[in-house]
């Protein structure tokens, strides 16, 4: 009977503490759940989870609002405003990064600087809410900033060629500055002639790689130059024009440098041959006659002239037409022979079956 009771008591003991142990188990279980929720919401109230997921917010509708007045003021007459927005939403494609301000934050008040690589593209900030968890903290405001994308060119071109940008041929307003002289005709245009000029384009206000393309008064693609002096005389005549103008440029220069030089020193026979070339009672015939005196005189040189190159042949209007020659010229003396490069501009007149008549020479 005492063994029976022993056992009854031992059964008893042991289901005590039993239940014992899973009503412990039963509290330790709800406590590391409170703590895990309290730990829980308390990481998800960091700062950090709003950032990340403003960030991970971009997309081409969030980004277009941002950026949506600046593209407005952009000049769409040279790239299309969804290419302005192409070109901006791409800056947001790369691994971008915040890093908090700290001059300007505050415990409740966080300010945060947005980067692509090193560059800033804006700010954003975070208030504390009082709330926990993922509601503690809000954005309240966000500044980006584009106008450092912005872009401007000048674009010097002779003032009948084109210029297009980006495929869009840029009209007479984006001409900023006219009549530029080309300096290797400086002398020339104080004599009246209607001369050839340059024209500066300038565009602005546009974000986009530069592509500029320059087309010549025939449509046909040219390369634009920085420096005015790199610019030689193109044509502007017609193909005839230009093989009679051309033949004749090259049988007056040796007779030019023939007088110019004294051949023969002979200043009088000299003259006679190049006279047939020079336009009657112009002021070009009546220097070279004035100048048979001085080269009466002067010393004679043995010159070979070689290497002749005519840059262009440009209509002035009417009959007349400015040639643009460039030339090499061996100079034979007592130091030996000497090789200098030298280019003239001839005025010609083609008065046609009478023939072509040069008015006026400047050395370039």
């Amino acid at each position: 009977m005492a063994e029976r009771k022993r056992r009854r008591s031992s059964a008893r003991f042991a289901l005590g503490m039993v239940i014992y142990a899973l009503t412990f188990l039963l509290f330790t279980a709800i406590g590391l759940r409170f703590l895990w929720l309290y730990l829980d919401n308390r990481e998800r109230s960091e700062p950090v989870h709003t950032i990340d997921r403003y960030l991970a917010s971009f997309d081409s509708d969030h980004i277009r609002a941002l950026s949506a007045d600046f593209v407005s003021s952009l000049d769409h007459r040279l790239e299309s405003e969804e290419q302005s927005f192409q070109i901006i939403e791409k800056l947001f494609d790369g691994n971008l990064r915040y890093a908090i301000k700290n001059a300007e934050t505050t415990d409740t008040h966080l300010v945060y600087a947005i980067l692509d690589g090193k560059r800033l593209l804006g700010t954003v900030t975070l208030d504390a809410t009082g709330e926990k968890g993922d509601n503690a903290w809000a954005v309240t405001g966000e500044s980006f900033e584009f106008t450092d994308l912005l872009r401007s060119n000048d674009i010097l071109v002779p003032a009948e060629w084109q210029v297009s940008f980006n495929d869009n041929l840029l009209d007479e307003s984006y001409i900023t500055e006219r009549g530029i002289e080309y300096p290797s005709m400086a002398e020339a245009y104080d004599y009246g002639f209607a001369l050839p000029t340059l024209v500066r384009y300038h565009v602005e206000n546009y974000i986009g790689e530069l592509s500029f393309a320059a087309a010549d008064a025939d449509g046909n693609p040219a390369q634009a130059q920085e420096d005015p002096a790199a610019y030689t005389l193109g044509d502007r005549c017609t193909a005839d024009e230009r093989e009679r103008i051309e033949d004749y440029t090259r049988r007056l220069l040796p007779l030019y440098i023939a007088f110019m030089s004294n051949t023969n020193h002979n200043a009088y026979d000299n003259y006679a041959r190049i006279h047939p070339y020079l336009l009657p009672g112009s002021d070009l015939e009546s220097r070279f006659y004035s100048a048979i005196a001085g080269q009466t005189y002067s010393h004679s040189q043995g010159d070979y002239l070689h290497d002749v190159v005519v840059n262009g042949v440009f209509s002035l209007g009417g009959s007349q037409f400015l040639v643009d020659v460039d030339y090499q010229v061996d100079t034979t003396g007592n130091a030996g022979t000497i090789t200098d490069s030298a280019g003239m501009l001839i005025v010609v007149e083609d008065q046609q079956a009478r023939g072509i008549f040069a008015s006026e020479i400047f050395i370039k």
